[in-house]
């Protein structure tokens, strides 16, 4: 009877064992020049001028948040995060997401580099983007689907239109300069 346990333990499938593991940016990095800086700082200073003209000025602070939150994103560079795919759930940068909190994956590429992205069922994080440096965005497809639905054309909502929008048609850099 206890040989028959033993196999039956045995069997069951490892929960801690690493499908796939890699180590990747924290997210798409691109160093900006300095006309995109002052681009920023220019716009910044024109709509300053014209609240404060129009007398709003809780709109100025607002907009002087915008800006710093803008240089803060763009200038600081990421860090090194570990990324693993578990029969539990997707560990990213140590917090693990299980799969239950989770909905659907597919793959984006920004600025020449190619992502992982998971969409949640979080309301506070609806969103998990991972880098993809050096694995292969079949392999992890073909682990991924065995656990999560695979979206061929990532859903946009208006605000990721909009900015898309914005983003073609104001470039705040040169083709020249940002390379």
């Amino acid at each position: 009877m206890p040989d028959e346990t033993v196999k039956y333990i045995s069997q069951k499938p490892d929960l801690n064992q690493v499908l796939i593991e890699w180590t990747s940016p924290s997210h798409p990095y691109k160093k900006r020049s300095r006309l995109f800086y002052q681009t920023v700082a220019t716009f910044t200073f024109l709509l300053v001028v014209i609240v404060f003209f129009l007398r709003e000025f809780l709109l100025i602070g607002v907009i002087l948040s915008v800006a710093f939150v803008i240089y803060a994103i763009y200038s600081v560079p990421p860090i090194t995060v570990e990324h693993k795919i578990t029969p539990l759930g997707f560990n990213n940068a140590g917090r693990l997401f299980r799969w239950n909190e989770l909905a659907a994956f597919w793959f984006e590429e920004k600025w020449g580099i190619k992502m992982l992205v998971i969409q949640t069922h979080l309301s506070f994080l609806s969103q998990i983007r991972a880098v993809l440096n050096d694995v292969s965005d079949e392999k992890v497809k073909k682990i991924l689907d065995k656990y999560l639905l695979y979206v061929d054309k990532a859903p946009k909502s208006i605000i990721d239109r909009l900015s898309d929008w914005v983003s073609q048609n104001i470039p705040l850099e040169t083709k020249a300069e940002s390379r």
